[in-house]
């Protein structure tokens, strides 16, 4: 009896365990049209919530029993389901899309988020996904043509090199008019990091380099005065919010990628071979009345007339090989999460030598608190270093070398100086003996707290910090120096350069939302601190007693300094924002702020900034919604506000004085700037209107916007009288900038099966910028570059020609003074773009995905003219300039109709020669393009190979930028529209995407 109760209390037992024993519910969640995954949509039961990996799979660990799942995945309806363990098979859960997808997309604006549905303001906005398709080292290169109303140019080949960035035109004459930048909350510089030494051939180096695109989330591009006005001054000229990854809900993933490609110059110039070289310079010479003397060794015979080399090759023709690898890690449930990723790039450079681009980064990101939670913590980190090896000058400067020029190196492997007895004047290869050594150190960190004060009173504060140290090393030694010119000691300089940027900023904001007559209203107040210490200098340093000493700044017996600053910029700000919505159709938004800034004179250091959108979801209409129903989405929305700008240097308002030379052997000093304590901010007022509309359950999409802004109060220098005792004062004056323009959206699905799928987007600006007014502008100094009623970026040039007689540059005399002066110069043309934008079609075939991207523009730049800087035929300081196969269209003799002059090798032409390139109506042409800009193609291996292996995705990919360009300019690239500077590289890229 005793046996049978045990057994019986074993059955039990084992029967209880059975019922509590651990199931695996595991299921897919796709599309219920296409039946395609729907990746990272959230599955939960209880306090467990996973996410789907890329094929759409998830997993649950459960207990035999009855349970309710809820699905969400933004886009598409929720679904709660149902069901019983164990199951006999996976569950296959179909989501349908939502019709109100694109109203449901949360938008970043900063100090709030806003459903697409609800803003009132200009905001556009792509995700890493987007991103992650694009081989890339600057987040700048992911907007290029995709965000309507923002023009970036990319302003080397370089990586590292720098960007221009203009958010619906040019506001200011002589202030700033770049963006402001915001990264996790943080204000982040958006001037140049490197120093002069270095400049040259970086061009004003982007500190958005610093950042590696993959740790980045989204980026939102806010324009009008609604969405910017909440910044206040620093947002006069627009913001670009940039937000990094965080930690997901879910069971511990781990994401690797890897990638390698290669870069190269897309376009070569199309030089003249030896035989049309020495053909132009014997016909230079017979053009001049001249004969080839002993020292044009080019033609005399001394170089081998039957040589040719293209210097392209040699110089900028190698390949720039990168690498590219990350690591993350991220989990977490919904108390807690986290994310640890870590990148390393490589990226060498086109030119000869071992140069190129390091950098390595860390990104972090802690979150506690759950939904119901009234205390949130959220900790994010970045810090990277940046390796950058490069040269002083650029070599592309040097690709139109003479084609029968000797060898640059002889048989030992040494530079090439003298030739045949003949000595060379340049050695273009010295360059590569010039160097630059550069390391950025750059951290981001913030900590934001928020706590649940009352259900509908929340405070939020953040803190935050940046820091940016580059060092700069750049040596010229005398083994670059031809030994024939006898270098001392006192030729070999380096340059110690060092560049601090520090910055904190405090932050915090108390917020309300309630329901309130049959509306929801949600309003904030908050106040700002920050502060930024920047520090600049640069040592020269030389007598060094060796070349292989000149890294330490110890050994030199000279030193001077070159560059040095030191800014202090305070800045505090109170703002407010008010938002209701009525019967979720009308909306009103109200901003306030009030800005103090350091920038300004003690008595103008404070000033007021508001704005106010409005915009109406008229598709909620009930008249629309019964009788129109292939409108799914339809809204006005409209804004108007005023801005400032403090975007300008530190300490102008205030008098600075210069040493001067001794005056009877006693020191003195001299007025170099005089003080102005009245100072102020310059104004910018915005309007804009908008209409969205959407069709057909939003497969169709589109918008298009009108802005008109006013820039007024300008700072700009005013010249004085030498009497008074200082060159000039820097003071408000009432010029008026105007923009103006229109933009342009559109995206349409065009297909949508089980297989295929296509989704193409366009975007289209039409830019107006015009100088309105300027009082007394004839009597000042921006009377030759600025004519009233006409845009900020003209030229005024002479109407030149070539004359058909004598076969050089003459101009039209206007005044008929027989001399040529600023009163000739009366052809004013416009320097920039009509209109840009760009195509994206994304098309899908089972596990194949391919994005192609078009960008495009039409404008005016300089001409193919300017891509040579000498008159064809000319010999330069010894150094024998090869032409453009363009030139070949010349004047010859008289009579001949041409835009080119004949070919010369004389000072005299060649001065005659750069008045037609630089102030002449020829250097100015159409420099219109089309280009390819990107294409990505991807493959999703199957699941049933992964499962084998334990992962839960990959992708492998192929991408391509800068593939193809259609043009009609006729240098390097029509984006750059110059020869001294390395035009934007050719990249293809075979990369690996696994996540285990």
């Amino acid at each position: 009896m005793k046996q049978k109760a045990i057994m019986l209390v074993v059955a039990v037992l084992c029967l209880n365990f059975g019922v509590k024993a651990q199931e695996k519910l595991k299921g897919r969640v796709v599309d219920a049209t296409t039946q395609q995954p729907l990746s990272g949509a959230k599955v939960t039961e209880g306090k467990q919530t996973v996410a789907a990996n890329n094929e759409g799979y998830f997993e649950l660990k459960l207990s035999r029993g009855k349970y309710t799942i809820h699905i969400h995945y933004l886009g598409y309806e929720t679904k709660d389901l149902a069901i019983t363990l164990p199951l006999t098979n996976d569950l296959i859960i179909p989501l349908t899309a939502n019709s109100k997808t694109l109203e449901e997309v949360e938008i970043n604006a900063g100090y709030y988020t806003v459903k697409d549905r609800e803003r009132t303001g200009s905001i556009s906005r792509i995700t890493h996904k987007d991103i992650e398709k694009l081989p890339i080292t600057n987040p700048l290169q992911a907007l290029q043509g995709r965000v309507p109303g923002l023009e970036i140019t990319q302003l080397s080949g370089l990586a590292g090199g720098g960007f221009k960035v203009r958010i619906r035109g040019e506001n200011s004459i002589l202030s700033g008019n770049e963006p402001l930048y915001i990264v996790d909350g943080n204000t982040y510089p958006s001037t140049r990091i490197n120093n002069s030494n270095s400049n040259a051939i970086l061009e004003n180096s982007s500190p958005l380099n610093l950042l590696n695109p993959n740790d980045i989330e989204s980026i939102e591009v806010l324009k009008d005065a609604d969405a910017t006005a909440i910044y206040g001054s620093r947002g006069a000229n627009g913001v670009i919010l940039i937000t990094t990854k965080k930690g997901a809900i879910g069971e511990t993933k781990i994401n690797v990628a890897l990638s390698h490609g290669m870069s190269r110059v897309a376009h070569r110039l199309d030089l003249m071979n030896t035989q049309e070289y020495i053909a132009m310079r014997l016909e230079a010479f017979k053009n001049d009345g001249l004969s080839p003397a002993a020292t044009d060794y080019d033609v005399n015979g001394v170089w081998d007339k039957n040589k040719y080399t293209d210097w392209q090759d040699v110089l900028i023709g190698g390949t720039a090989y990168s690498t590219n690898g990350l690591i993350s890690v991220s989990g977490g449930d919904k108390n807690s999460n986290y994310l640890v990723s870590s990148n390393y790039y490589k990226e060498g450079t086109v030119f000869p030598g071992n140069f190129g681009f390091k950098r390595a980064s860390v990104h972090t990101s802690l979150n506690f608190g759950s939904a119901t939670s009234k205390l949130h913590l959220s900790l994010s980190a970045t810090y990277s270093r940046t390796v950058n090896t490069i040269i002083p000058s650029d070599p592309t400067s040097f690709i139109a070398w003479a084609p029968n020029s000797p060898d640059l190196y002889n048989e030992y492997g040494k530079l090439t100086w003298n030739y045949n007895n003949a000595p060379l004047a340049y050695n273009p290869m010295s360059l590569l003996l010039n160097t630059i050594d550069a390391t950025t150190d750059n951290l981001i960190g913030n900590a934001i707290v928020k706590y649940q004060i009352l259900k509908h009173l929340s405070l939020k504060t953040s803190l935050g910090y940046t820091k940016m140290q580059r060092d700069e090393l750049g040596i010229r030694p005398n083994i670059a120096r031809d030994p024939a010119t006898n270098p001392q000691s006192t030729s070999r300089q380096s340059q110690f350069g060092n560049n601090y940027n520090n910055s904190w900023i405090a932050e915090s904001i108390l917020s309300y939302d309630s329901k309130l007559a049959g509306g929801t209203l949600s309003a904030l107040v908050g106040m700002s601190f920050q502060q930024n210490i920047s520090e600049f200098r640069n040592i020269t340093a030389s007598n060094f007693s060796s070349d292989e000493l000149m890294k330490n700044m110890q050994s030199a017996a000279v030193f001077s300094v070159s560059e040095m600053s030191y800014a202090n910029y305070k800045y505090s700000a109170f703002f407010a924002r008010i938002n209701y919505s009525l019967a979720d159709k009308y909306f009103l938004n109200l901003t306030g702020r009030r800005d103090g800034s350091s920038r300004f004179g003690p008595d103008n250091r404070f000033a007021n900034f508001g704005a106010f959108g409005a915009s109406w979801l008229f598709s909620e209409e009930r008249v629309l919604k019964n009788n129109f129903p292939i409108l799914s989405f339809g809204k006005l929305r409209a804004s108007y506000g005023i801005t400032g700008n403090d975007q300008i240097s530190d300490y102008q308002y205030m008098q600075v004085f210069a040493s001067t030379p001794s005056y009877q052997d006693n020191p003195t000093i001299s007025i170099n700037r005089i003080a102005n304590p009245d100072y102020a901010w310059e104004t910018n007022y915005k309007a804009e209107a908008a209409l969205q509309l959407g069709f057909f359950k939003d497969k169709i999409n589109l918008q298009i916007a009108y802005f008109r802004n006013l820039s007024s109060n300008q700072l700009a220098l005013t010249p004085l009288p030498p009497s008074v005792g200082g060159s000039g004062i820097y003071e408000n004056i009432p010029a008026v900038v105007r923009n103006v323009g229109w933009e342009f959206e559109g995206t349409i699905k065009l297909l949508g099966t089980e297989d295929w799928s296509w989704s193409s987007s366009l975007n289209l600006s039409i830019p107006k910028n015009k100088l309105v007014a300027f009082p007394n502008l004839e009597n000042t100094a921006y009377a030759i570059s600025h004519i009233i009623g006409r845009p900020l970026a003209i030229k005024r040039y002479y109407n030149t020609y070539v004359d058909a007689a004598s076969g050089v540059y003459s101009f039209l005399d206007i005044d008929g003074n027989g001399l040529r002066n600023d009163a000739d110069r009366y052809l004013n043309q416009f320097f920039g773009q009509f209109y840009y934008g760009g195509l994206q079609n994304s098309i899908r075939y089972k596990k194949f995905n391919l994005d192609v991207f078009i960008s495009y523009t039409n404008r005016t730049g300089n001409s193919s003219l300017n891509i040579t800087p000498y008159v064809p035929g000319y010999f330069v300081n010894g150094v024998p300039t090869n032409q453009s196969r363009l030139f070949l269209d010349r004047w010859q003799k008289p009579g001949d109709k041409t835009d080119v002059p004949k070919f010369s090798t004389t000072s005299a032409n060649n001065t005659n020669f750069a008045l037609g390139r630089n102030q002449g109506i020829q250097s100015i042409g159409d420099v219109s393009y089309a280009r390819l800009k990107n294409v990505s193609l991807s493959y999703a291996l199957p699941q049933h190979w992964l499962s084998r292996v334990h992962a839960k995705s990959c992708e492998v990919n192929v991408q391509g930028q800068n593939i193809f360009t259609l043009t009609r300019y006729k240098g390097l690239d029509p984006e750059i529209q110059t020869t001294t500077r390395l035009p934007p590289l050719r990249t293809f890229l075979l990369g690996l995407k696994l996540t285990i």
